[in-house]
């Protein structure tokens, strides 16, 4: 198993939400109880995002994340499994460096334009995923270059409204090509939701990413268990070998 894999093992990837904090108080809830929820759904793996707060406000909204996840795996643990779901820093690399220095397991998500990605391995060391947003082939080569990259983000899959420098939806056909020409484990980000989750299938992901699908949802858990039904039942969990893509 390669060492990119063995950091991914034991994840279910299918479904990756990205948190959004006005959206969580616009549906009047805060973004650990529409976490907590989510992953009682069958989130897989939790991105914590904002760009409009400080870093210490940013550890501490990490925190409160931390906790409701532990929350929701332990009520939905059994004897033989508990489930490993891991928390993502949208591009926070000093807040992930203070959590890892605690003793919490986090990781990291860099855009182009962030922390270059050697960087980021050199200060947080060779445990934690690195996701990086890509979007075309110099990109996707250069991230297989750097052997460090665990993961690609690919999108906008969709029109959103989410970021509002975000360019025009790739559509679902032109995604599939570029997940192709990625060479690393891919997950789709951009414009999803629980309608157009089943488009996706068959495009060589690990998983579909998504903000407003359940940030903004009525009820969070019912919202991933319906995007994990639309997208696909084949469990995308990294274990011992390779990883199998969402058909």
């Amino acid at each position: 198993m390669s060492e990119a894999n063995s950091r991914l093992a034991g994840i279910d990837a299918r479904l990756y939400l990205v948190t959004d904090s006005a959206q969580c108080r616009e549906a009047g809830r805060s973004v650990a109880e529409t976490v907590r929820e989510a992953v009682a759904g069958g989130v897989g793996i939790v991105q914590v995002r904002d760009k409009d707060i400080d870093d210490d406000a940013f550890y501490t909204l990490t925190r409160e994340v931390i906790a409701a996840v532990d929350s929701a795996v332990a009520d939905s643990a059994t004897v033989e499994t508990k489930r490993r779901v891991p928390i993502v820093l949208n591009d926070r690399v000093a807040v992930a460096q203070r959590l890892l220095a605690e003793g919490e397991e986090v990781h990291i998500h860099v855009g182009q334009s962030d922390t270059p990605v050697e960087q980021v391995r050199d200060l947080l060391g060779p445990e934690p995923l690195i996701g990086l947003s890509a979007a075309n082939y110099a990109e996707f080569a250069a991230a297989r270059a750097s052997g460090v990259v665990d993961l690609v983000g690919i999108g906008p899959v969709y029109d959103t409204t989410t970021k509002t420098d975000a360019p025009d939806g790739i559509g679902p056909d032109r995604l599939g090509e570029l997940v192709g020409e990625a060479g690393l484990p891919a997950v789709a980000i951009g414009g999803i939701s629980t309608a157009r989750a089943a488009e996706l299938r068959g495009r060589g992901l690990i998983g579909i990413c998504v903000v407003s699908a359940i940030c903004r949802a009525e009820d969070p858990r019912a919202a991933a268990e319906e995007l994990l039904t639309e997208f696909g039942d084949g469990r995308a969990t990294f274990g011992d070998g390779d990883a199998e893509a969402v058909q």
